[in-house]
């Protein structure tokens, strides 16, 4: 995986800007990967699929998940560096 067009890297914090919740990068794909009807169940609002999309591991209180994310829908967490 070439991280030369991804925002974030391997290992980074980040925030889910819609669903406001935290984790980690573990992989990225530099465009949409999955099938077809996962995008149309689960990606509602439509994220680009020629962009990147991310592998977040997820540590919540529902445990520990792995989620798929469009690059869009993430920011830094800054609040991880406190």
């Amino acid at each position: 995986m070439s991280t030369s067009r991804t925002k974030f890297s391997i290992g980074q914090p980040i925030h889910h800007l819609l669903f406001d919740y935290r984790g980690i990068i573990v992989d990225a794909d530099l465009e949409f990967q999955l099938s077809d009807e996962w995008y149309e169940q689960m990606a509602r609002s439509r994220p680009p699929k020629d962009k990147p999309w991310y592998h977040v591991l997820v540590a919540d209180e529902k445990g520990m998940r792995r989620t798929y994310v469009a690059e869009c829908n993430l920011e830094p967490d800054t609040t991880a560096l406190n």
